[in-house]
Protein backbone atom coordinates (compact mmCIF):
# COMPACT_ATOMS: atom_id res chain seq x y z
CA UNK A 1 0.00 0.00 0.00
CA UNK A 2 1.33 3.24 -1.22
CA UNK A 3 2.25 6.27 1.63
CA UNK A 4 -0.80 8.11 0.63
CA UNK A 5 -3.13 5.02 1.11
CA UNK A 6 -1.62 4.22 4.60
CA UNK A 7 -2.24 8.00 5.22
CA UNK A 8 -5.77 7.88 4.25
CA UNK A 9 -6.32 4.34 5.65
CA UNK A 10 -5.00 5.65 9.27
CA UNK A 11 -7.04 9.29 8.95
CA UNK A 12 -10.25 6.94 8.35
CA UNK A 13 -9.94 4.62 10.78
CA UNK A 14 -11.74 5.38 14.05
CA UNK A 15 -9.42 5.68 17.27
CA UNK A 16 -10.05 4.49 20.93
CA UNK A 17 -11.71 7.16 22.21
CA UNK A 18 -13.27 8.94 19.42
CA UNK A 19 -16.55 9.55 18.50
CA UNK A 20 -16.44 8.15 15.78
CA UNK A 21 -15.73 4.96 17.19
CA UNK A 22 -18.63 4.51 19.13
CA UNK A 23 -21.24 5.74 16.91
CA UNK A 24 -24.18 3.77 17.52
CA UNK A 25 -25.38 1.21 14.33
CA UNK A 26 -28.84 3.74 13.83
CA UNK A 27 -26.40 6.83 13.76
CA UNK A 28 -24.24 5.40 11.50
CA UNK A 29 -26.71 3.96 8.77
CA UNK A 30 -28.68 7.53 9.52
CA UNK A 31 -25.40 9.12 8.55
CA UNK A 32 -25.00 6.51 5.12
CA UNK A 33 -28.71 7.49 4.25
CA UNK A 34 -27.79 11.39 4.36
CA UNK A 35 -24.59 11.01 2.12
CA UNK A 36 -26.41 8.77 -0.32
CA UNK A 37 -29.35 11.57 -0.34
CA UNK A 38 -26.64 14.49 -0.84
CA UNK A 39 -24.89 12.50 -3.68
CA UNK A 40 -28.08 11.56 -5.45
CA UNK A 41 -29.11 15.81 -5.02
CA UNK A 42 -26.13 16.64 -7.10
CA UNK A 43 -27.22 13.94 -10.13
CA UNK A 44 -29.89 12.16 -9.18
CA UNK A 45 -32.14 8.95 -10.98
CA UNK A 46 -35.61 7.85 -11.72
CA UNK A 47 -33.97 5.74 -8.98
CA UNK A 48 -33.32 7.65 -6.40
CA UNK A 49 -36.68 9.34 -6.61
CA UNK A 50 -37.96 5.98 -6.56
CA UNK A 51 -36.88 5.31 -2.94
CA UNK A 52 -38.06 8.48 -1.66
CA UNK A 53 -41.70 8.75 -3.36
CA UNK A 54 -44.51 6.68 -2.10
CA UNK A 55 -45.25 3.38 -3.25
CA UNK A 56 -48.51 2.71 -5.06
CA UNK A 57 -49.83 0.95 -1.57
CA UNK A 58 -49.16 3.81 0.78
CA UNK A 59 -50.70 6.36 -1.55
CA UNK A 60 -53.60 4.53 -1.46
CA UNK A 61 -53.47 4.68 2.65
CA UNK A 62 -53.20 7.91 2.28
CA UNK A 63 -55.49 9.19 -0.12
CA UNK A 64 -58.16 7.12 1.77
CA UNK A 65 -57.00 8.57 4.92
CA UNK A 66 -56.44 12.05 4.54
CA UNK A 67 -59.23 12.44 2.11
CA UNK A 68 -56.62 13.58 -0.24
CA UNK A 69 -56.96 13.29 -3.98
CA UNK A 70 -54.27 11.37 -6.39
CA UNK A 71 -53.37 12.08 -9.96
CA UNK A 72 -54.17 9.57 -12.56
CA UNK A 73 -51.30 7.64 -12.62
CA UNK A 74 -51.53 6.78 -16.69
CA UNK A 75 -52.27 10.41 -17.04
CA UNK A 76 -49.16 11.45 -15.50
CA UNK A 77 -47.14 8.92 -17.37
CA UNK A 78 -48.49 10.05 -20.74
CA UNK A 79 -47.43 13.61 -19.90
CA UNK A 80 -43.81 12.24 -19.34
CA UNK A 81 -44.16 10.44 -22.65
CA UNK A 82 -45.16 12.84 -24.86
CA UNK A 83 -42.82 15.43 -23.25
CA UNK A 84 -39.88 13.45 -24.84
CA UNK A 85 -41.85 11.96 -27.96
CA UNK A 86 -43.34 14.57 -29.20
CA UNK A 87 -40.04 17.15 -28.92
CA UNK A 88 -38.25 14.45 -30.55
CA UNK A 89 -40.57 14.33 -33.78
CA UNK A 90 -40.73 17.68 -33.77
CA UNK A 91 -36.96 18.42 -33.71
CA UNK A 92 -35.73 15.17 -35.24
CA UNK A 93 -35.60 17.16 -38.77
CA UNK A 94 -33.67 19.96 -37.33
CA UNK A 95 -31.43 18.59 -34.74
CA UNK A 96 -30.12 15.16 -36.13
CA UNK A 97 -27.42 15.86 -39.64
CA UNK A 98 -26.03 13.57 -41.92
CA UNK A 99 -22.53 12.91 -42.19
CA UNK A 100 -21.35 11.01 -44.70
CA UNK A 101 -24.41 8.75 -45.19
CA UNK A 102 -25.26 8.77 -41.67
CA UNK A 103 -27.57 10.72 -39.12
CA UNK A 104 -25.65 12.08 -36.42
CA UNK A 105 -27.89 12.54 -33.38
CA UNK A 106 -25.84 13.94 -30.62
CA UNK A 107 -27.30 17.49 -30.57
CA UNK A 108 -31.27 15.81 -30.35
CA UNK A 109 -29.77 12.87 -27.54
CA UNK A 110 -28.16 16.35 -25.54
CA UNK A 111 -31.15 18.26 -25.79
CA UNK A 112 -33.86 15.32 -24.96
CA UNK A 113 -30.97 14.18 -21.97
CA UNK A 114 -31.86 18.02 -20.45
CA UNK A 115 -35.39 17.21 -20.97
CA UNK A 116 -35.66 14.15 -18.74
CA UNK A 117 -33.05 15.60 -16.43
CA UNK A 118 -35.03 18.51 -15.28
CA UNK A 119 -38.25 16.44 -14.78
CA UNK A 120 -36.33 13.94 -12.80
CA UNK A 121 -34.36 16.81 -10.92
CA UNK A 122 -38.21 18.42 -10.18
CA UNK A 123 -39.44 14.92 -8.67
CA UNK A 124 -36.76 14.13 -7.06
CA UNK A 125 -36.82 17.40 -5.15
CA UNK A 126 -40.63 17.01 -4.43
CA UNK A 127 -39.90 13.40 -3.40
CA UNK A 128 -37.03 14.41 -1.17
CA UNK A 129 -39.45 17.06 0.41
CA UNK A 130 -41.84 14.70 1.24
CA UNK A 131 -39.39 12.42 2.80
CA UNK A 132 -37.82 15.13 5.49
CA UNK A 133 -41.81 15.75 6.28
CA UNK A 134 -42.57 12.20 6.70
CA UNK A 135 -39.57 12.32 9.27
CA UNK A 136 -40.93 15.07 11.24
CA UNK A 137 -44.16 13.71 11.50
CA UNK A 138 -42.49 10.31 12.80
CA UNK A 139 -39.99 12.04 14.99
CA UNK A 140 -42.93 14.01 16.38
CA UNK A 141 -45.21 11.04 17.19
CA UNK A 142 -42.22 9.79 19.18
CA UNK A 143 -43.16 10.50 22.41
CA UNK A 144 -39.33 9.54 23.25
CA UNK A 145 -37.91 11.73 20.39
CA UNK A 146 -40.57 14.58 20.89
CA UNK A 147 -40.05 17.13 23.41
CA UNK A 148 -43.42 18.83 23.34
CA UNK A 149 -44.64 15.39 25.22
CA UNK A 150 -48.04 16.58 24.59
CA UNK A 151 -48.56 17.15 20.87
CA UNK A 152 -51.16 14.62 20.45
CA UNK A 153 -53.38 16.68 22.22
CA UNK A 154 -56.14 18.60 20.95
CA UNK A 155 -55.48 22.27 20.44
CA UNK A 156 -57.72 24.67 22.88
CA UNK A 157 -59.24 26.59 19.41
CA UNK A 158 -60.02 22.85 18.49
CA UNK A 159 -57.26 23.18 15.28
CA UNK A 160 -55.51 20.24 14.45
CA UNK A 161 -52.46 19.88 16.86
CA UNK A 162 -48.73 20.05 16.02
CA UNK A 163 -48.41 16.76 15.15
CA UNK A 164 -51.81 16.69 13.06
CA UNK A 165 -50.33 19.59 11.00
CA UNK A 166 -47.18 17.85 10.25
CA UNK A 167 -49.12 14.40 9.16
CA UNK A 168 -51.14 16.42 7.22
CA UNK A 169 -48.20 18.62 5.45
CA UNK A 170 -46.26 14.78 4.80
CA UNK A 171 -49.28 13.42 3.57
CA UNK A 172 -50.11 16.38 1.18
CA UNK A 173 -46.43 16.60 -0.58
CA UNK A 174 -46.78 13.09 -0.38
CA UNK A 175 -49.39 12.78 -3.40
CA UNK A 176 -47.08 16.07 -5.04
CA UNK A 177 -44.05 13.51 -5.38
CA UNK A 178 -46.13 10.46 -6.18
CA UNK A 179 -47.45 12.22 -9.45
CA UNK A 180 -44.17 14.23 -10.30
CA UNK A 181 -42.66 10.56 -9.97
CA UNK A 182 -44.69 9.38 -12.13
CA UNK A 183 -44.52 11.83 -15.25
CA UNK A 184 -40.30 11.50 -14.88
CA UNK A 185 -41.15 7.83 -14.91
CA UNK A 186 -42.63 8.05 -18.32
CA UNK A 187 -40.04 10.18 -19.84
CA UNK A 188 -37.47 7.89 -19.04
CA UNK A 189 -40.03 5.54 -21.34
CA UNK A 190 -40.01 7.56 -23.80
CA UNK A 191 -36.52 8.56 -23.66
CA UNK A 192 -35.44 4.71 -24.15
CA UNK A 193 -37.69 4.30 -26.93
CA UNK A 194 -36.54 7.08 -29.38
CA UNK A 195 -32.95 6.77 -28.45
CA UNK A 196 -32.69 3.35 -27.88
CA UNK A 197 -31.08 3.53 -24.42
CA UNK A 198 -31.94 4.16 -21.07
CA UNK A 199 -31.39 7.34 -19.86
CA UNK A 200 -28.41 8.35 -17.40
CA UNK A 201 -27.77 11.15 -15.05
CA UNK A 202 -25.28 13.46 -16.01
CA UNK A 203 -21.89 12.53 -14.12
CA UNK A 204 -18.85 15.51 -14.38
CA UNK A 205 -16.04 14.13 -15.23
CA UNK A 206 -14.40 16.22 -11.88
CA UNK A 207 -16.32 14.14 -10.28
CA UNK A 208 -15.21 10.23 -11.66
CA UNK A 209 -11.27 11.79 -11.47
CA UNK A 210 -8.97 9.07 -9.05
CA UNK A 211 -7.45 10.36 -6.39
CA UNK A 212 -4.17 10.67 -8.30
CA UNK A 213 -6.03 12.53 -10.91
CA UNK A 214 -7.52 14.64 -8.08
CA UNK A 215 -3.74 15.62 -6.90
CA UNK A 216 -2.47 16.29 -10.80
CA UNK A 217 -5.68 18.92 -11.58
CA UNK A 218 -4.56 20.71 -8.27
CA UNK A 219 -0.61 20.92 -8.83
CA UNK A 220 -2.11 21.94 -12.41
CA UNK A 221 -4.17 24.68 -10.88
CA UNK A 222 -1.11 25.75 -8.68
CA UNK A 223 1.12 26.06 -11.51
CA UNK A 224 -1.54 27.85 -14.12
CA UNK A 225 -1.12 25.10 -16.38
Amino acid sequence: MSDVKNTVSKASSPRKGDAAGSVSPARARQFHQTEQRMKAQRSPSLANVELLAPSDDQIALISARFGLDVADVDEMIGLGLSAVRDQYEALRPVLVTSFNGEDDFKAIKIHLDRIVDALVRSAHGAANYYETRRQLAKDAKDKWANEHRDDDRMGIDGQDNYTGRLRRVAAEHAVKAYALYHIASGACTAYAEVMGEEWQPYQSRANNRTVSQEAAAALDEALGI
